[in-house]
């Protein structure tokens, strides 16, 4: 496991006017602000997710961590409606690798301790007692836990840094499955797990699953570059290992589509779209707009959601979504609101943490799912929409009429994808608003109308 202040900036962020209606938030009761590691929702039940957080220093250019006594974690099992919160015992001065919710009364955790000790606890009773497993893993110096995964009570796995065997004097990523909810554990043999590169380790958190498939990147030690992304289909039994272009970040809307990033300086981030799965990666346009922050893949449309800053304390931080794998993107979002590792069950289940705030209780969010839904779903929405005149010179007028009443949202975006203007209008069959173009370059927008059950779009053309 490495946790370089590089790498601690990779916490996710997301829009003030995208979450004033689309994110419902909540204040669990905390003892001091914190900013939330990992977030995770539980396999099989889009109702309950978890969150694993701790306490940084933070300024405009470094979010440095700082020692506790114990882990936070906050969790839902009513689908984000209330949030709970407490503590996870892991020595002195833990260091949260992830968390893991299995359903409303079980959860996993891993992480280290100032001594380097890696800790993999299971709480039974919904968070308010933990007991320790696989006392017997990760014992040695070079192998620490980089995160624990289960896909139902009794079916796990846990995944470390490089270490030797008692059979084998060549480390080898440690590996263990469970079969029995973590009474005995079964360590991988070398032979099914590809072999560890020059200054190769895993990272603390950095892993996706979908179904039965699970991923984890690497990086080279060094220079903290990503390496490879390792895959198994089977939960862990069988490896195998990318030898593509690298990808620090990365997310998977289902076993075969995902999205990755890496980032190239301050300002530009590089893209690349896999559609098998990781074996192979295709460069996508880089984004030239600061450090990513958030990379979602959304399971069922293959959108990409993302968000960029260039500080980690002043907004604005841009909410960019792509409804084309990524070859271009539409500005969204442009707000305040510290939120992070946004995980998304469907285009209308999501849950997300918050970045630790310097002016407010720690925040948990639920994904409301209206109106920002729609553009997340790539359903088209069956709605009357007229803008006349179009082209247009000074002023535009939209005019839009559903059968029902809708929230709606009303984006309009130059060519480049930058947010132009954008505007809400609640619970309503009909509306009408005007554009005002008169300050802008002549060029083609794109105007587009979203509700939670679909979205409209147009091009507008100002002369």
């Amino acid at each position: 496991m490495k946790t370089p202040l590089l790498l601690l900036a990779l916490l996710c962020l997301f829009s003030n006017q995208i979450q004033a209606q689309a994110w419902q938030a909540y204040e669990p009761a905390l003892p001091e602000p914190v900013g939330v590691y990992d977030l995770r929702i539980a396999e099989g039940d889009e109702n309950v997710a978890a969150a694993v957080a701790m306490k940084y220093a933070v300024t405009a250019n470094n979010y440095n961590w700082q020692p506790m006594d114990q882990l936070t974690f906050m969790k839902t099992s009513d689908g984000g409606n209330t949030w709970q919160s407490g503590a996870i015992p892991m020595g002195v001065e833990p260091y949260a690798s992830n968390i893991c919710p299995v359903n409303a009364n079980i959860l996993w955790a891993s992480g280290t301790d100032i001594d380097y000790a890696s800790w993999v606890v299971r709480s039974t009773d919904g968070g308010q007692s933990w007991e320790r497993f696989l006392e017997d893993g990760f014992f040695r110096a070079t192998s620490y836990v980089n995160f624990v995964h289960f896909w139902d009570e009794q079916n796990g796995i846990a995944v470390g840094d490089p270490a030797p065997s008692p059979t084998d004097p060549t480390p080898f990523y440690e590996i263990y499955t469970t079969s029995n909810g973590g009474q005995n554990w079964i360590r991988v043999p070398s032979a099914n797990i590809p072999p560890q590169q020059l200054s190769e380790f895993g990272v603390a958190g950095r892993y996706f699953v979908v179904g039965d498939t699970v991923w984890f990147s690497t990086i080279n030690s060094a220079n903290f570059e990503g390496l490879r992304l390792f895959r198994s289909a089977d939960r862990g039994l069988h490896w195998t290992a990318s030898a593509s272009p690298a990808v620090e970040w990365f997310s998977f809307a289902d076993g075969l589509y995902g999205i990755g990033a890496e980032h190239v300086n301050s300002n530009a981030v590089n893209l690349r779209l896999t559609t098998d799965g990781g074996d192979s990666w295709t460069d996508l346009p880089a984004l030239q707009m600061g450090r990513i922050s958030s990379l979602a893949m959304v399971p069922g449309s293959r959108y990409i959601l993302a968000t960029m800053r260039t500080s980690n304390i002043a907004p604005p931080f841009k909410t960019i979504l792509s409804t084309d794998l990524g070859q271009s993107w539409q500005e969204i979002g442009d707000g305040s609101e510290l939120a992070c590792n946004a995980q998304f069950a469907s285009p209308t289940v999501g849950y997300a943490g918050e970045w630790q705030p310097a002016n407010h209780p720690t925040r948990m969010y639920k994904y409301a799912g209206s109106p920002l839904s729609g553009l997340l779903s790539g359903k088209q929405l069956d709605a009357e929409l007229t803008v006349f005149p179009n082209p247009a010179s000074d002023f535009a007028s939209v005019h839009v009429k559903t059968a029902q009443p809708f929230d709606f949202l009303l984006l309009l975006n130059d060519a480049q994808g930058r947010l132009v203007e954008r505007q809400v209008f609640p619970k309503t069959d009909t509306f009408s608003t005007t554009l005002d173009l008169q300050a802008l370059p002549s060029g083609l927008y794109t105007l587009t109308v979203s509700t939670r059950e679909g979205a409209v779009v147009r091009k507008v053309l100002k002369q």
